[in-house]
């Protein structure tokens, strides 16, 4: 079994991981590992093969794998056999052969995950296909406002997504999260970061900031992806029309609206700090959140496919 995308999957499919996940918080919200999966995928070894950078998603997988009993095996491209000229594709069967029974894979090509699923046996889990999607963040995502709202589903919410969205693969994966669990999404930013009417996105658009935060019950801020961009952006007229600080918080967003990012946070960009670090932020709720969501998603896939 492999977790290659939201697309596609139902309600039911989201669900089974986001309940399975409910066992790895405790109490407090915080990530745990109960006793009885301690040593549930002992034996096993999972790869981490990361061509870009990142750090929640690559120590919450991490840390993940050794909480089931696993081992992670942690490629760096740099001193692997791929500087000789080894394909991907090759390096995964190879270490197929050794016994690894997942791949958890972040590449600027977004058909990678799907042609390598193709090719192994081996557990396929995307984090991050270019400007593709981002799944487990979709499901953390959904999981961190579950917690927040004290529900099952999202239905009926409105969820505001705010800025570079065109870029964003972890826009792509919430949307689909979202409209599964029965939320609406609401995507904002300026033109030239929006999607075309052509690319059918299931979501409702916003022209501005404050009509997207006005009709908003939860919001998820998004940075600027520099690195995916072909043309510079003006940072004071961005910061100005899409950035969101105490006054936007007070004047534009609902008392109870809470607000997300899936980081990282360029601050007094799409958030001042006093935003980032205050009451309403779920962001070090969402990191938490991360590990939980992971070990229930290697857990499942990875049973499956045994």
């Amino acid at each position: 079994m492999n977790l290659l995308g939201i697309e596609g999957m139902n309600r039911d499919d989201v669900l089974e991981f986001l309940e399975l996940a409910d066992q790895f918080v405790d109490e407090d919200g915080r990530p745990v590992t109960p006793k009885e999966y301690r040593t549930a995928l002992d034996g096993e070894s999972v790869a981490l093969m990361f061509f870009e950078p990142s750090t929640r998603t690559r120590v919450s997988f991490e840390l993940a794998i050794q909480r089931l009993g696993a081992y992670p095996v942690v490629m760096v491209s740099e001193s692997s056999s791929m500087v000789k000229g080894e394909s991907i594709r090759d390096t995964c069967q190879n270490l197929e052969s050794m016994g690894v029974a997942g791949f958890v894979i972040r590449h600027p090509e977004r058909g990678l995950p799907y042609s390598l699923a193709d090719k192994v046996n081996a557990c396929i889990f995307n984090a991050g296909n270019g400007t593709g999607e981002h799944p487990t963040q979709a499901l953390l995502d959904v999981f961190t406002l579950r917690k927040h709202f004290g529900r099952n589903d999202l239905e009926g919410l409105n969820v505001a997504i705010v800025g570079d969205i065109i870029h964003s693969r972890v826009a792509r994966s919430d949307v689909h999260a979202l409209r599964a669990l029965g939320a609406t999404p609401i995507l904002a930013g300026p033109p030239h970061f929006m999607p075309k009417p052509e690319d059918k996105w299931d979501a409702e658009i916003a022209a501005t900031r404050s009509q997207a935060l006005e009709a908003a019950d939860a919001v998820i801020m998004l940075r600027i992806q520099r690195e995916r961009m072909v043309k510079d952006v003006d940072m004071d007229e961005y910061v100005r029309d899409w950035g969101v600080d105490d006054s936007v918080v007070e004047g534009e967003m609902r008392q109870t609206a809470p607000i997300m990012h899936p980081g990282p946070v360029i601050r007094g960009v799409e958030l001042s700090s006093s935003v980032a670090d205050g009451a309403r932020s779920l962001i070090l709720k969402q990191a938490g959140n991360g590990v939980a969501v992971r070990q229930a998603v290697l857990l499942n896939c990875i049973r499956e496919n045994a």
